[in-house]
Order: structure tokens, then sequence, then C-alpha cells
């Protein structure tokens, strides 16, 4: 079992805070939303995690009660710009880079034609990267995470670029990824209904520490929403039984 665990946890940038005091425990074959108003400190988590930035405090990550190595643990950020004219399959082929051999064997090429598959952009194998648009790019980035199989996966904003039909594939690929390899994946999401949808727990951070980190129906509250986000919101089930949270005007 995966498990991801944060004591006393902070980040600071010279004498400022960003992020303090947070202590979390969580456990494997779970998508944990991160969610909280702009500037709360989400992308700072996430980076922290992967070892990007410095942090204060403790991390420990394990499995089956021993430390699992930096390689397993994976950060996608959000889209930026890229020039890079390898095809869609070479992209995602490095997300193997730290296992690869001289030459590409027929399992590893079924490995990525698999990733390819899952987020049903296998007809894009040959196309260059630098000519895919923006949500077709989020989606390589994200098969070339999957590929290389990481025990901890971060994904900053994952759906921001996709459309509607899209985001579902994403979401729905995480999602299996993460049950079938009993990983951990914290999502950085600013839908509200998609990450009460798509998640086992939901992480939310106010002011720069952890507020709570439980169930969706336990975080996603009116009152403490209205809080955060200075909105008035109406929480319900939708006739499918997902928790639907609609903004109704700004406080």
């Amino acid at each position: 079992m995966i498990k991801l665990k944060l004591d006393q946890f902070g980040v600071s940038y010279g004498h400022s805070s960003v992020l303090h005091d947070i202590d979390a425990k969580m456990t494997g074959a779970q998508v944990i939303s991160v969610i909280g108003h702009n500037g709360s400190g989400k992308t700072t988590l996430l980076k922290a995690i992967a070892g990007l930035i410095k942090h204060q405090g403790k991390i420990s990550t394990l499995r089956d009660g021993h430390e699992i190595p930096q390689s397993a643990i994976r950060y996608v950020p959000q889209l930026s710009t890229v020039s890079s004219t390898l095809s869609v399959f070479e992209m995602v082929l490095l997300g193997l880079v730290n296992s690869l051999p001289w030459r590409v064997t027929p399992e590893l090429f079924d490995q990525v034609d698999e990733t390819l598959h899952a987020l049903e952009i296998n007809s894009l194998a040959h196309i260059p990267v630098n000519r895919l648009s923006g949500g077709q790019r989020q989606l390589v980035f994200l098969a070339q995470a999957f590929v290389s199989q990481p025990k901890i996966l971060l994904l900053d904003e994952p759906t921001s670029a996709l459309d509607l039909r899209h985001q579902l594939i994403v979401m729905n690929a995480v999602r299996e990824y993460t049950q079938k390899q009993e990983a951990i994946t914290l999502v950085i999401m600013h839908d509200l209904l998609t990450a009460a949808r798509f998640s086992q727990q939901i992480l939310l951070l106010e002011n720069g520490t952890l507020s709570i980190l439980d169930e969706p129906e336990l975080v996603l509250q009116a009152q403490r929403l209205e809080r955060i986000y200075n909105v008035s919101v109406s929480i319900e089930k939708t006739a499918s039984d997902f928790l639907n949270v609609v903004p109704i005007k700004p406080l």
C-alpha cells in the first residue's frame, strides 16, 4: 500500500510563507482533488511533494513500509508552449527515459501504444508534438506520465485546455490508472463538480494551510465554500447521484 504523509509541511520564499503547518495522511488507490481559491498554494504543494522546490517539515512516501524512489513521483504541470518536433510516440516514450535500453523492445512499444489508446490519442502517434492543439498536447504529456507508472501522480489542472469529451476521457483514465496501480493521485481542480465526481477525497487549502481533507460530501459544504470563495452556492444531488455545486452570485 502506498502512503503519503506530511508533517508540519510548509514552503517559504524568503520571509514569505506560502504553505505552513500542513499535516495530512493519504493512502493508495485514491484520486484526491486539491481545491482552494487562487493563491492558496495548490501548485506550490504539488511542486514541493515532487521535490521541485524546497520545503520545511517532513514528507514520507512509503510503499509497504519502504521509502519509494523519487523517480516514482511524477509531476505534470499546466500546459506551456511546446516547440519540440518529436512525434507523439517519441514524446510519450521519453516518459520511460530512466529505464530505456539501447533499442525499443516490443514490450516497450506495446506499453506506449496501450497508453496512447487509453487516452484516445493513438491516431496522433506519428504527428510532431508542435503541430498539435493545446488540448492534444495536454493529453500527450499526461500519457508521458502514465507510461512511467508513477506511484504518486501530481497533476496541475490536467483538464484546463480540454473540451467536455476529453475532460471525461482524461478523468476516467486518471481514475482507472490510480486504481490499477494503487497509486496516489493529487489533481488540482477548479471545477468542483468534476472534483466531486472523480475523487475519493478532496483536499482544501485555505490561506496556505490545510482546511480539511475528507470525502467530497464532507468537504463541499455550502457554508465552507461561501467562506473560501466568497460566493453563495447551492449544493444538491443530481439524478445520476452526483454531487452538484452551483455558484449563484458573488457575496
